[in-house]
């Protein structure tokens, strides 16, 4: 018992520290820490402090001083006394004039109920899904682990078979991104947490929960000039949050592993929210945030980052259409604000960081060519308009049509917030439907899901508007006071009643746990029974978390081979090694011995209800472990 209450008290430790502290003394060394709200300080710093700890963790593998307990314990401390050392320099200079723009009593009443909800029906989904056994999550706890193990950083790379039945060397992986992995890889550190545990998909559950979060602060900021703001912020929460809190990208993508989407889903909102204030106030502190913001996203994910510029670059086109007269003197104080000191020199230390320290692995001639171009398959030439309502909830949609409509007509919100609101969900829209237009070579369904979160702020806007103008209508007498309350509870119900059914259909009883936890059993076995000569291959289609296997002998990332879904040998556009079909479908076929030969496989791990009958009728096949889940079968050489 004290062991367990000791480590559950290390890793709430080792949660505040990587997570929060490091963005906090870094928002203190700015003087500037006044300027935000206190929900503000606390989202920005969690956000600030996974970007902080990347670099430091960076830094230390490139350096050679090796990453470690000691080591990124010394980096944090070092770089909180330096942000402290920083503030009390400059303490005596006479700082702008404080405007912290805090909540009303009733709105953080609000707020909290929310947020309670939106954990509950979070945490109903969870309890059967928390658990290590998603194909995405045991993938990147892999490069975690062997951050962890080696105190290096990690080498992408994975050993295919090839043509002539052998193993191949190792060859780069593309599809992983470093800060995918350092902010598990430290916590784990810290708190001595195993990574076949639920602490992984509880860091991945906070990431959300704070992305949440962080398009309540951003919608605050876009609409601050506006008599609602906080119904439009506590709206844009209320669609985010209980409603849709699910679907994709919410608990399916925290169930599912999918650190770069949840992560990007939180550098986005925060970058747009730098760059906004920055640009709106002119203060050079905030575009400095921003493009430390910008930069922790490209270390993060790629596809976020991409959807990140493009939004960017329409947010710009946007600008200049609207505000056309002013373009000239809008043009000169940027330029103003670019050529500061700290700005000029933010830009070249994010230079030096990505093309001398550590350049992302996506910056390559070949994984740039499979993301531009013309759609090469029919899942990346775009989805339907019924495909696109559905992914972002057709009550939200609807909305957000009458809102983006609306906000080409408003300047009352800022030029700024109006012109990155559009560009936002205009982009993303047209990058959903239409990506050949754009030159988009990314399935079309990833991309859709970036939507949800402008969709729920500019549908937000669109329904306090309404409900403003209903009010204003029964004030003149052109409405019914009754009827005015009626066609308001009908709009909350129908939204209320679409965001509700999506999380009822996306509710289920089906648990892999206790089928997981059979494939770790049988995995810590073999690992503990095997030579270094032994190669084991593993079926991915019928074993429950066998992605996390790897884990238990941490041999490299293709260890052990894996028999793929059956579709994945039937890609006519690549064509694929059929070994490892071949090995368990038909092991006694003359193709499946030259692959037994070439790949000197010996162990093969599956799903003795579905695939066990014909190694059974072979006398070079003996079993030697069954469960009800898992069976694995020795190859007598």
């Amino acid at each position: 018992m004290f062991q367990f209450i000791t480590s559950q008290l290390m890793f709430y430790v080792a949660i505040a520290l990587v997570l929060f502290v490091p963005g906090y003394f870094l928002l203190l060394s700015t003087r500037r820490k006044n300027n935000f709200s206190i929900l503000e300080i606390f989202t920005i710093s969690f956000g600030l402090s996974i970007i902080i700890v990347d670099f430091l963790m960076i830094i230390l593998g490139k350096s050679g001083i090796g990453i470690n307990r000691l080591s990124i314990l010394s980096g944090i401390i070092i770089f909180c006394g330096i942000c402290c050392a920083v503030f009390y320099y400059f303490k005596k200079e006479k700082n702008e004039e404080i405007v912290r723009d805090e909540l009303s009593k009733k709105s953080v009443v609000l707020v909290l109920i929310l947020l309670f909800l939106t954990i509950f029906i979070k945490t109903i989904y969870f309890q059967d899904t928390i658990s290590p056994t998603s194909t995405d999550l045991g993938h990147h706890m892999y490069w975690s682990k062997q951050i962890v193990a080696t105190g290096n950083l990690p080498v992408y790379e994975k050993a295919d078979i090839g043509s002539d039945y052998t193993i191949e060397s190792p060859k780069p992986i593309a599809d992983f991104i470093i800060g995918e992995h350092l902010i598990f890889a430290t916590i784990a550190l810290i708190s001595g947490k195993d990574f076949i545990s639920s602490f992984p998909s509880l860091v991945l559950f906070l990431v959300q929960i704070m992305s949440i979060l962080a398009i309540f602060i951003l919608s605050r900021e876009i609409f601050k000039n506006t008599k609602h703001r906080d119904m439009i912020a506590i709206m844009s929460l209320f669609l985010i949050g209980p409603l849709y809190a699910l679907a994709s990208p919410q608990a399916k993508f925290v169930s599912g592993g999918v650190i770069g989407n949840a992560i990007g889903n939180l550098f986005i909102p925060l970058a747009m929210l730098f760059y906004i204030k920055a640009f709106s106030e002119k203060k050079a502190y905030l575009l400095s945030l921003a493009i430390f913001a910008t930069l922790g996203l490209v270390y993060t994910h790629h596809l976020s980052t991409f959807v990140f510029i493009f939004a960017t670059i329409f947010a710009l086109l946007f600008f200049i259409i609207l505000n056309f007269r002013t373009i000239k003197f809008e043009a000169k104080e940027w330029l103003k604000m670019f050529l500061s000191p700290s700005i000029i020199s933010i830009i070249i230390l994010s230079a030096a960081f990505i093309f001398i320290i550590c350049v992302p692995t996506y910056l390559n001639s070949s994984a740039i060519d499979t993301a531009v171009g013309t759609p090469s398959k029919d899942s990346r030439a775009g989805i339907t308009l019924t495909q696109l309502k559905t992914t972002a909830g057709e009550a939200r949609f609807a909305f957000a049509f009458l809102g983006f409509t609306l906000l080409f007509f408003v300047r009352k919100i800022g030029k700024y917030n109006q012109a990155f609101l559009l560009g936002w969900l205009g982009i993303l829209v047209l990058m959903s439907l239409k990506p050949d237009l754009l030159f988009i070579d990314i399935p079309s369904t990833r991309i859709a899901s970036y939507v949800v979160f402008p969709v729920a702020i500019v549908a937000a806007y669109a329904f306090v508007r309404l409900f403003a103008l209903l009010k204003a209508g029964e004030n003149k007498n052109y409405l019914k006071p009754l009827f005015a309350l009626l066609l308001f509870f009908t709009f909350m119900i129908f939204i209320a009643v679409d965001g509700l059914r999506d999380n009822s259909q996306t509710l289920t009883s089906n648990s892999s746990i206790k089928k997981s936890i059979q494939t770790y059993a049988a995995s810590k076995y073999l690992s503990n029974h095997l030579s270094e000569s032994d190669i084991v291959l593993k079926d991915h289609n019928y074993l429950s978390g066998d992605s996390w296997i790897k884990l238990f002998f941490m041999r490299g990332y293709s260890y052990p081979l894996s028999r793929g879904y059956f579709k994945r040998y039937e890609d006519e556009t690549k064509p694929r090694e059929q070994c490892t079909n071949q090995m368990i479908s038909l092991p006694s076929s003359p193709e499946a011995q030259k692959c037994f030969a070439g790949t000197k496989t010996n162990f093969i791990m599956l799903n003795p209800k579905i695939d066990s009958s014909q190694f059974q009728r072979l006398k070079n096949f003996w079993q030697i472990y069954a469960s009800d889940e898992v069976g694995i079968f020795y190859k007598k050489s």
